[in-house]
């Protein structure tokens, strides 16, 4: 009798997994961002969103608003990403992808009438899978590696979300670079 208790649960756990739909590309989310710079803790808001163009090629934007203030300067670091990409589904829930992007940074700086701005751009490239493990949860994980002013860095990425509706999801993503981390809640709309 427990074989066929067991062999049942695997049975429905195997069919979730495979009912699973394929990682939506048409989004538009925003996050409140916790941002680590050397040790320097900032917070702010981030915008991201992606559209596909055909099948398989895709364009995705990002921008981040990060401030704080220390010793009465006040900070606000922000970032913006445009990309251009591909998907390949490799599973009818799994998808890998690639993405070229343009990148901007910018650091804001001010004490009392006083104020310095000082930003740079440059390229990037990132790589990785969405996979839908149910109907109802995501995972992303990938790699991106950015060159501003002859300056590179590499990040990892993992982030988690979870489908509420079928247009509306939450989440939590989490990234680390050389010397920049990010922690993000995010609320997603795909349309």
């Amino acid at each position: 009798m427990k074989k066929v208790v067991l062999g049942s649960v695997l049975l429905l756990a195997m069919s979730s997994v495979q009912a699973a739909e394929a990682p939506r590309w048409d989004s538009a989310a925003v996050s409140f961002q916790r941002v680590d710079v050397d040790g320097d803790k900032l917070t702010g808001f981030g915008f991201a969103g992606s559209k596909l163009l055909g099948k398989n090629i895709f364009v995705n934007g990002s921008y981040g608003n990060v401030s704080n203030e220390f010793y009465g300067v006040d900070y606000t670091y922000k970032t913006m990403s445009l990309g251009l990409g591909a998907r390949v589904a490799v599973s009818d829930s799994t998808d890998l992808y690639g993405i070229v992007s343009y990148e901007d940074v910018e650091l804001d700086a001010s004490y009392y009438n006083n104020s310095a701005s000082d930003g740079d751009n440059g390229h990037g490239m990132a790589f990785g899978a969405r996979t839908m493990l149910t109907d109802k949860f995501e995972l992303n994980g990938g790699f991106k590696f950015i060159e501003i002013a002859d300056e590179s860095e590499t990040a990892i990425n993992v982030s988690a979300l979870y489908n509420f509706t079928d247009n509306v999801s939450g989440g939590l993503g989490i990234t680390r670079a050389d010397d920049v981390d990010t922690i993000s809640i995010s609320a997603v709309y795909y349309f």
